[in-house]
């Protein structure tokens, strides 16, 4: 087993020293672009070690000296949480040397698939940390921060594909509201049943808060033609007595009564609920659909 407090024995030659001017740039961006905190800082911190976290990256084999020994120097951290920092910054160097390095170290074969998902993510490479990250080994580690990074920086095009996958797959018990805000708003985009049932799964409080931001999200008539086809799923939603009464009152009294579609929503609503004949004296459900495409900037 190899002694892994010898810096020599673990990174060997520094020919070969991969904190270029090049890599320091793209960890300072992907920072910026993490809100100024990458994964592996969030690792150090919650090992003690929040002073190393400024150090990385190294800017020079001296500071990465500095930063291996006051690694493995640390009396109070456990070896394999050691292990894995250092297999992560080996991944900076060579992904051949850093198994190697787990190999001979006998670094846990989930804290290798946990630091490689998060070393995936501070490098923006999501999918592929996707893959690490929703290992049925792990428990779910930093998943607010992962959840707000898959939904904010992961999903091009608002395409929240990766964010609900590793909901899914993962199931982990948010904490944060911004995370619990930002997961429920990638499903609302995507799916607005499985947003609803989401929502019903919160506290009551909070559970009204989500359905009233479903309801907006859905009429926002930015979206332009879309809204009208979103709109019509929402209205035809099995809302139980307490959300029908939510949603009444948010389009009529709430703040949802400024969304220029209020109206023609709840008309909707009454004709998919048989409220109002669909081909009543107020209206046919297609002259609904026409008006509300006119109030919500599509076309007529």
């Amino acid at each position: 087993m190899i002694d892994y407090t010898n810096f020599d024995r673990v990174f060997g030659s520094m020919d070969g020293f991969p904190y270029g001017r090049k890599a320091l740039q793209e960890a300072d961006n992907h920072r910026r672009t993490l809100g100024g905190v990458l994964f592996i800082d969030k690792v150090l911190a919650a090992l003690g070690f929040a002073k190393a976290s400024k150090m990385y990256p190294p800017k020079s084999e001296a500071v990465l000296r500095d930063l291996h020994e006051q690694i493995t120097k640390s009396g109070s951290i456990e070896d394999h949480h050691k292990l894995s920092v250092i297999f992560y910054i080996l991944l900076d160097f060579d992904e051949d040397q850093a198994d190697s390095f787990a190999h001979r170290a006998g670094v846990p074969t989930k804290y290798q698939i946990f630091m490689r998902g998060l070393w995936n993510m501070d490098h923006q490479a999501y999918a592929v940390a996707l893959e690490h990250l929703a290992h049925p080994s792990l428990q779910a580690e930093f998943a607010d921060d992962i959840v707000t990074t898959l939904v904010r920086h992961g999903s091009p095009d608002e395409d929240y594909t990766l964010p609900l996958a590793y909901f899914h797959t993962v199931q982990p018990v948010l904490k944060s509201l911004l995370a619990i805000e930002l997961l429920f708003d990638a499903m609302v985009r995507s799916n607005v049943s499985e947003a609803l049932a989401f929502s019903r799964t919160r506290p009551d409080a909070m559970r009204e808060q989500l359905f009233q931001r479903l309801v907006a999200d859905v009429l926002d008539e930015r979206r332009g033609a879309e809204t009208a086809e979103r709109a019509c799923e929402l209205a035809a939603l099995p809302f139980d007595a307490v959300e029908e009464g939510w949603f009444t009152t948010f389009l009529t009294t709430g703040a949802g009564k400024k969304l220029k579609v209020a109206k023609d929503t709840l008309m909707m609503r009454q004709i998919a609920v048989g409220q109002v004949s669909s081909a009543g004296e107020k209206g046919s459900w297609g002259t609904v659909m026409e008006g509300f495409k006119v109030g919500s900037g599509g076309r007529a």
